[in-house]
């Protein structure tokens, strides 16, 4: 028997290992957009501040200061900030003031990654216990987007 997103529980903390797999149908404290139309109109209506929180690598420790290095990219929906990993279960303190100091006061916040991906489950349930009062979380994620004809823009993530 396979499991699907109907039977995935919401754990009661975060998830810190197999972040690809199938995720609940809901995130407490926070309303569920499941399609790409949806999020256009709801874009279009609220303006809302959208974060998407897939994972990147970070520069690494052992280079030098004079050694280049590129920031990865990313394709994904217009408009977004790309907070690399705040969606892991267990993040630095800079990583949670980065999220805490761009969540919104006044206007509503819509999380994503990819689908069946537990970073934007994680990162949800992060902005709400920071505080945030208007969270969304959009579980197609940018493959969703861009598979319903949406364009992308690239992107390199914000750094602490």
């Amino acid at each position: 028997m396979s499991i699907n997103a109907e039977t995935v529980p919401e754990p009661a903390d975060y998830r810190n290992s197999q972040y690809r797999a199938p995720v609940p149908e809901t995130l407490k404290g926070a309303q569920v957009i499941n399609t790409p139309e949806v999020l256009k109109s709801f874009i279009a209506q609220r303006n809302p501040l959208l974060i998407d929180v897939y994972p990147a690598p970070n520069r690494p420790d052992t280079l030098t200061k004079d050694t280049l290095w590129i920031e990865p990219k990313r394709d994904t929906i217009p408009a977004s900030l790309w907070l690399a990993n705040v969606g892991h279960g267990i993040v630095p303190d800079s990583l949670i003031a980065l999220l805490k100091n761009s969540l919104p006061a006044d206007r509503p916040v819509v999380i994503f990654c990819e689908p069946s991906c537990w970073h934007s489950w994680n990162a949800g349930k992060r902005a709400i216990e920071l505080g945030a009062e208007d969270v969304y979380w959009y579980r197609a994620g940018v493959r969703g987007w861009q598979d319903a004809g949406y364009e992308l823009e690239t992107h390199t993530p914000v750094r602490p």
